[in-house]
Order: C-alpha cells, then structure tokens, then sequence
C-alpha cells in the first residue's frame, strides 16, 4: 500500500489496519519514501500489559489462580 503523510493522517485507522494485515505500507514525503511494517519480535511476548502476570501450567484443565487472588465472586 502507498499513502501520503497528508492519508496517513486522515486515514490512520485504514493504515493501521493495513500494517496489522502484514502489508508494507510505504509513505511518501518530501524528504522521501518511508515504509511502515509490524515488527513484533520473536522474543516479545504477545500477552503485552499482562506479562509476568500470567502464569503457565502443564496441567491446562487446573487454574493458575486460586479464586482469593482475584476476587472471584461465583
């Protein structure tokens, strides 16, 4: 996909979508062409703002929490 700076931002969620989608999206300026792409590492986690907080278990029927940790009201 290409687009100005002007599109860009006028349209940013149509960009954005683009960009989460895997496409390049190139950006022309005066200054020159820019490419915006999704970069979201290997080594990143895909949790994002719940990282360190989220355990993991072998055992995927038993919970990672017991129920006074999080104020469960069942």
């Amino acid at each position: 996909m290409q687009t100005t700076i002007t599109e860009l931002l006028r349209e940013f969620p149509k960009v954005r979508r683009a960009v989460l989608s895997g496409e390049t999206v190139i950006i022309r300026s005066r200054e020159g062409n820019m490419r915006l792409t999704l970069d979201h590492g290997e080594d990143q986690p895909r949790v994002g703002a719940l990282r360190g907080l989220v355990q993991t278990r072998e055992d995927l029927t038993a919970p990672t929490t017991v129920a006074t940790e999080w104020n469960a009201s069942l």
